[in-house]
């Protein structure tokens, strides 16, 4: 975490500051083989935290009620933030090779993040759910455009993109809220090609589950919530890095 949130954890095993970064897959194979485990745990404590989240929305998606809907996000989505901050931490920290115990940052890092996350938290759920909503309830209920089908695609682009940007904000940064979803914005302009590389691994990922789960839902226990945003974040760091110059901030932090 940046700007007063962490302290650098000499312990655990690195990488050399000489040794040139793998691009690619490669990249992917060595964060992996190195940080599997946090990763994964991090992963699934979020969609742990997203569980009650998902069955009182999907139970009021049954009764057929938005009202209740966006109230059940509401009152479960304050668990989502700081799981997300979490997992958003534990990747950032991956992509740039920062040793340490995971469990020890973590249980830090949600602590210090729990209550800059409760309010993005509850609104992004509310706005989850709004979506969702539109996409199984409203069609029962009217002919669905190809034009709707569109929009409805678009608010996926978007929520899942300014999400992402927003968490990896929310794990490295204290500012405000309002100042996070400013510079979403400037980061979903300002770095087009990467954000729609970052859409298309996140929006392939989800259309993969739902073809998979009703078959093997085994395999999205497994992937969970951190496939999407690892791969995500490894197709927006490298610009974002070279902008904002992040990894030299957080050493000049971590000897201040």
């Amino acid at each position: 975490m940046l700007f007063g949130r962490s302290e650098f954890m000499p312990e655990g095993a690195g990488i050399s500051p000489d040794t040139p970064r793998k691009k690619g897959l490669a990249r992917l194979v060595e964060i992996l083989s190195r940080d599997l485990d946090g990763i994964f745990l991090s992963g699934s404590l979020a969609l742990l935290a997203c569980v009650p989240a998902a069955g009182l929305v999907g139970l009021a998606l049954w009764m057929g009620s938005l009202p209740l809907c966006l109230l059940a996000a509401l009152c479960t989505g304050w668990l989502v933030g700081p799981a997300l901050t979490g997992l958003y931490d534990t990747i950032l920290r991956a992509l740039r090779d920062e040793p340490g115990f995971w469990w020890h940052t973590y249980k830090r890092v949600w602590k210090q993040s729990f209550k800059s996350s409760l309010l993005p938290g509850e609104v992004f759920t509310v706005l989850w759910a709004l979506v969702v909503y539109a996409a199984f309830a409203l069609p029962q209920m009217t002919n669905v455009s190809a034009s709707f089908a569109l929009i409805l695609l678009l608010d996926v682009v978007i929520l899942l993109t300014l999400g992402s940007y927003f968490w990896m904000q929310n794990a490295l940064f204290e500012s405000s809220t309002s100042k996070k979803l400013s510079n979403c914005v400037r980061m979903f302009l300002g770095f087009l090609p990467q954000t729609a590389l970052s859409a298309v691994f996140q929006l392939g990922y989800w259309l993969l589950m739902a073809v998979v789960v009703p078959h093997c839902a085994f395999v999205f226990l497994l992937t969970g919530l951190w496939v999407p945003n690892l791969l995500a974040m490894m197709a927006v760091y490298a610009p974002i890095e070279k902008s904002l110059h992040l990894e030299t901030l957080i050493q000049e932090k971590q000897q201040g």
